[in-house]
């Protein structure tokens, strides 16, 4: 069954991510939803899609592009680590990376690659920056959002 576009950008990033972390870093587990993140297994990153805009290529047509946000979620061990990681992560998000279309048959997963997801906008900020750190869990003390909007600029029918 082949993924939609929502799905395959989302885990075109995770991917993409997931592959500059480990040339780079060791021991940063990249996953794609906060259920998976638990104390014993930080650093972490979490890599999900937010927000799409489907905007009209011309007016009165039913065509769209779309333009989704990314949100990658950094949680990190200490404060050090936390800002290494967001500085790591936004200098590989500035580009851009493959877009693969995924398929899964009968448990087993394929994709390939049909385009480039672009950077459009992207954002940082320290997550609940004026709390007392050791008031917090573990899993929450050291956190980070970067937010990437993004595209493919394909032409949606």
């Amino acid at each position: 069954m082949p993924y939609r576009e929502s799905r395959n950008i989302e885990i075109s990033t995770k991917d993409y991510i997931k592959t500059q972390i480990n040339a780079s870093w060791t021991g940063i587990n990249v996953f794609r939803s906060f259920g998976e993140v638990t104390n014993n297994n930080l650093p972490a990153i979490c890599v999900r899609l937010g927000k799409t805009l489907h905007d009209n290529v011309e007016i009165g047509a039913p065509s769209t592009i779309r333009t989704a946000t990314i949100f990658v979620d950094i949680f990190a061990n200490d404060d050090g680590q936390r800002l290494d990681l967001k500085d790591f992560l936004i200098e590989k998000l500035k580009g851009e990376w493959d877009y693969h279309e995924y398929t899964v048959n009968n448990g087993v997963s394929s994709d390939i690659i049909n385009g480039k997801i672009r950077r459009v906008a992207l954002s940082e900020t320290e997550v609940s920056p004026a709390k007392d750190k050791s008031q917090l869990s573990k899993v929450d003390r050291y956190r980070h959002l970067i937010t990437v909007t993004v595209t493919t600029g394909k032409v949606e029918v």
